[in-house]
């Protein structure tokens, strides 16, 4: 199986900084590897042992550290398992999955199935929204609430801001290796002054080979048999996937959905300042 990564010290150095990250975080957790016939998941789990089960599916190559740190705060009112990809910059197997068929839905329904957890709340993040999306189609009744924060397949950017805010400063970097160009391109979608999450993603840009793959958009009559409650955070300036557009086409898709929620001034990465509204917006949603 080939690799996701350029060469071994990529790899090596982004699992340090997981490790670091994790553990900056001075929090209970417990690992769990399942395998499933996609290859070995990592799963941790944390939070209140005996609270409400909320399951995770993070955002494109972001593992368990970075999305724990914007729900620290209400880790001891729910019991958390954020579910780590496979095929990304996890702890999970490095296995390449088809987006076109149920395939994730299948590895993500196995995973839940070796987690013996029926049906649950579940969280979808950018990347992880789409999974979360396949799922609904493939087995809905695996879902009691859902969550999609900033997500991927409802709609699609604006071409001409995503060609001047990302294609052009990653050409530009590409050809001249210059940290401005760089930075320039990962501004545009997250707020690089947190020094680590600059860290991660400059050696994810240097060291993983991308998966430039683009999830398929959901159709309504795909959902039309999903009956669990939806509720959808949107960022107002996601150059991905822009807030407005979400919450009309949310509107459109899901029949049973009852609130979307636009972060202001936030990225398609939210800020640190917008942790609060979230974990105050995931309480009002489960609970």
């Amino acid at each position: 199986m080939a690799s996701i990564y350029k060469n071994s010290k990529a790899k090596t150095d982004l699992m340090d900084l997981y490790d670091e990250k994790l553990k900056a975080l001075q929090i209970d957790y417990t690992n769990i590897d399942v395998n499933t016939k996609f290859g070995k998941t990592r799963i941790v789990k944390t939070g209140k042992t005996n609270g409400k089960k909320i399951v995770i599916f993070h955002g494109y190559n972001a593992g368990a550290p970075i999305t724990l740190e914007a729900i620290k705060d209400i880790l001891d009112k729910y019991c958390f398992y954020v579910i780590e990809t496979i095929g990304q910059a996890t702890k999970s197997e490095e296995t390449i999955i088809n987006i076109k068929d149920d395939s994730f839905a299948l590895w993500a329904n196995e995973v839940l199935e070796k987690l013996e957890i029926q049906k649950v709340n579940v969280i979808g993040i950018s990347y992880g929204a789409f999974i979360v999306e396949k799922l609904m189609v493939y087995n809905p009744e695996r879902i009691d609430k859902c969550v999609l924060v900033v997500p991927s397949g409802i709609v699609n950017g604006n071409i001409w801001e995503s060609t001047k805010k990302l294609t052009f400063p990653l050409i530009r970097w590409n050809i001249t290796k210059k940290e401005k160009h760089l930075k320039s391109f990962l501004s545009a979608f997250a707020h690089i002054e947190d020094e680590f999450l600059y860290k991660m993603l400059s050696l994810i840009m240097k060291g993983v080979k991308l998966d430039t793959r683009i999830p398929k958009l959901l159709k309504s009559k795909e959902v039309e048999n999903f009956t669990a409650p939806v509720y959808v955070i949107a960022a107002k300036d996601d150059v991905y996937f822009p807030g407005e557009k979400i919450a009309a086409r949310s509107k459109e898709l899901f029949l049973n959905l009852k609130e979307v929620h636009l972060l202001e001034n936030s990225k398609h990465m939210p800020s640190k300042n917008t942790y609060p509204i979230i974990q105050q917006k995931l309480m009002e949603w489960i609970n």
